[in-house]
């Protein structure tokens, strides 16, 4: 066997995709996450694919423990290192309010700890990157012992107009390097070496932040993959769905803060091509989280726009999705108002749902789900685990007092928040950016997703769902579909009609060999794609957009047809463009795409076996109880319809149609549902 494998760890499971290159099959399985000993849920889906680590010849990962870092707050102690004055930049932060009419609202509080862990130094670079003040090495070392001495576990430096010039962070970073004693640091310019000195400070601490704890966590898994025979270098899923090398995630982790999400991105643009749709919503609902994205004509949209709180930015490439707490472990509770609400809260993989039988007695999306029919107790994860529903119901039963509802009543009102919960962030995704979702197609995966596509389809009146082959393992899948990629940004504000194109050349030339060699340390051998953007905007505004370049030989032509192409963005956006006006160009990017060698989408689909139709009671909302038929997906031939109310079980994954829903199963056996529309009575 010559094996691409494929790993995603979630909050609540951990997921495997193998892909054998020598028969062109795919392996899937599906555990439970092991947040202790990461390790160990690894080898549980190893031993349930029956695949050996020794057979492994290329391993991808994807984990949410740098997300879960910073979202629950368990980084390191980061002692913040700028020039001398601006040692508040991290707690005065933006003028931004989440609420605009609130007194008592109260600003996100930073990841350092303290004003006491933010040290400045007297150096000073100013604004067109010429030295006024030399840094004091002396004051540096000085510095150093005391992030020794004062018990930091991290540091994070930016200086100011480092992103011009770096010539002082590059002396902190070797003092750093001979006094730190091991202490892991992060510097602004390799970080995130972008104009806006609180955006670069705030993704600078949150890389040192997460970074002891990724180290670990890498340090770990490498160390537990040898024991087991693996004996191959292993990469890392990167925001941006990239790959990149274990080790060189460790040197950045704050570009990891999505991996998992991209994954998801990546295999959904592959099924959206298979299936020629070119507007698609994406909704990969697991067990701790929901994420939701887009693809307008078949592609995926990238920003630099990730926020860890209000307030809390951190400036990385990523794909754009937006991420919610819904999944099947989100908590129901009642709030001081007496109204109940689902989430953010999650029951996590321990104790996780009531139904589990861990020791969780809070009701969650999942008990619900149970004890509405639309669950069977003793198929999940294809019968390893059964589920408890005299415990789902015990834990509704808690909350009946609240809010005046029996244990029926309390279970859909639940499903129906966590689905409006989920519309919702469909609509910010879509309507609030001028897109209207009955235009799309809603592609549904993750564990939870395809139990509640339909119902959220209807919600905002689009007309299909599709639910791919192995639905609760497609972020493992998009792994191996994701190829090698690097990212690299320079910040230099010209004008349109001064800019001098040599100028803009050769930076562009530095950032392509950059780039290039980057790759090639990761691992890739080839011939890359490489792509050039220029970030622009007009003179006076305050934020860019992001315009590629054809070519890296930079003409004034390529000057010119550039602005105008902004100019055409801008009105596409705005519905206006001043065409007279001067433009600036903020930033230049190259980016260097390695390609892989990627499975094809039909061999995720398994050989067929016979199955009973089965059938149960299941209650929607809505419309009460029905009599519903219950299908094994493996015992679905192509071209199979089936209209609902019914039931699809498989491993990782349960596919609900509503009653009136039609459904076929395509030639590479994903589930095309045509969602009926809501009526009026």
């Amino acid at each position: 066997m010559a094996l691409r494998v494929g790993i995603d760890t979630g909050g609540t499971f951990t997921d495997l995709v193998a892909y054998d290159s020598q028969s062109g099959t795919l392996l899937s399985s599906k555990s439970h996450s092991t947040p202790e000993a990461p390790m160990e849920a690894f080898r549980l889906v190893f031993d349930l694919a029956g695949i050996r680590a020794s057979e492994i010849n290329e391993l991808i990962h994807g984990t949410t423990i740098a997300t879960n870092a910073l979202i629950e707050r368990k980084g390191a102690r980061v002692a913040f290192v700028t020039t001398a004055g601006f040692e508040d930049m991290p707690y005065i932060q933006r003028i931004n309010r989440r609420e605009l009419y609130n007194l008592s609202w109260q600003k996100s509080v930073p990841l350092v700890d303290s004003r006491h862990s933010c040290f400045g130094l007297n150096e000073r670079i100013l604004s067109d990157g010429e030295v006024l003040t030399p840094l004091d090495e002396g004051e540096v070392k000085s510095l150093c012992a005391r992030i020794v001495s004062e018990g930091f576990e991290a540091a994070a430096v930016c200086l100011l107009f480092s992103f011009l010039n770096p010539i002082h962070e590059q002396q902190v970073r070797s003092a750093f390097e001979h006094n730190l004693q091991g202490i892991p640091f992060s510097i602004s310019h390799q970080v995130a070496p972008i104009w806006r000195e609180y955006e670069r400070s705030s993704t600078t601490i949150a890389d040192a932040y997460i970074k002891p704890l990724v180290e670990n966590y890498i340090a770990e898994l490498s160390s537990g993959l040898e024991d087991a025979g693996a004996q191959v270098p292993w990469s890392v899923m990167k925001s941006n769905g990239g790959i990149v090398s274990a080790s060189a995630a460790a040197d950045n982790p704050i570009q990891m803060a999505m991996s998992g999400p991209a994954g998801g991105m990546i295999a959904s643009q592959a099924i959206a091509r298979e299936l020629k749709h070119d507007q698609v919503v994406t909704l990969d609902m697991g067990g701790t989280s929901c994420d939701v994205g887009l693809l307008i004509n078949g592609e995926q949209r990238l920003t630099t726009e990730y926020e860890i709180e209000f307030g809390l930015p951190a400036s990385i490439p990523l794909i754009d999705v937006k991420t919610i707490g819904a999944g099947g472990g989100s908590v129901a509770w009642v709030d001081a108002g007496g109204f109940l609400q689902v989430g953010p809260q999650s029951a996590g993989a321990l104790p996780g749902p009531s139904c589990y039988g861990l020791g969780g007695d809070i009701p969650t999306v999942t008990d619900a789900n149970l004890h509405l029919g639309r669950l069977d107790p003793d198929y999940f994860l294809e019968g390893r685990m059964a589920l408890s529903k005299e415990l789902a119901k015990s834990s509704l039963a808690s909350l009946r007092n609240d809010v005046d509802l029996d244990e029926l009543e309390l279970a859909s009102s639940i499903i129906q928040i966590a689905e409006n919960n989920m519309a919702n962030a469909i609509r910010m995704v879509s309507i609030a950016q001028g897109f209207d979702p009955r235009d799309f197609t809603l592609i549904a995966f993750g564990g939870a997703g395809p139990l509640h596509a339909s119902a959220i389809a209807r919600s905002l009146d689009m007309p299909r769902v599709a639910v791919p082959v192995v639905p609760g393992n497609a972020s493992a899948f998009g792994f191996l579909l994701a190829d090698a990629r690097v990212d690299k940004v320079w910040t230099q504000a010209y004008r349109s009609d001064t800019v001098q194109e040599e100028d803009v050349e050769s930076q562009f030339n530095v950032m392509r060999s950059e780039v290039l060699k980057e790759l090639v340390e990761g691992g890739f051998s080839g011939e890359p794609l490489v792509l050039y953007t220029i970030h622009m905007r007009y003179l006076g505004q305050n934020y860019e957009q992001e315009v590629p370049v054809a070519s890296l030989k930079i003409t004034r032509k390529v000057i010119v047809d550039a602005v105008e192409s902004f100019h055409e963005m801008h009105r596409s956006l705005y519905g206006y463009a001043f065409e007279a006006s001067v433009v600036e160009l903020i930033s230049f990017q190259v980016t260097a795409i390695g390609s892989t060698d990627k499975p094809n989408l039909s061999a995720l689909r398994p050989p067929t076996q016979d199955t009973q139709t089965q059938y149960r009671e299941v209650f929607f909302p809505g419309k009460g109880w029905e009599r519903t038929s219950v299908f094994q997906r493996s015992g679905l031939e192509v071209g199979k319809e089936i209209t609902g109310p019914a039931i699809i079980q498989e491993a990782g994954s349960t596919t609900v149609l509503e009653p009136g829903d039609d459904m076929i199963v395509d030639n590479r056996g994903i589930l095309l549902i045509d969602v009926r529309p809501e009526t009026s009575d």
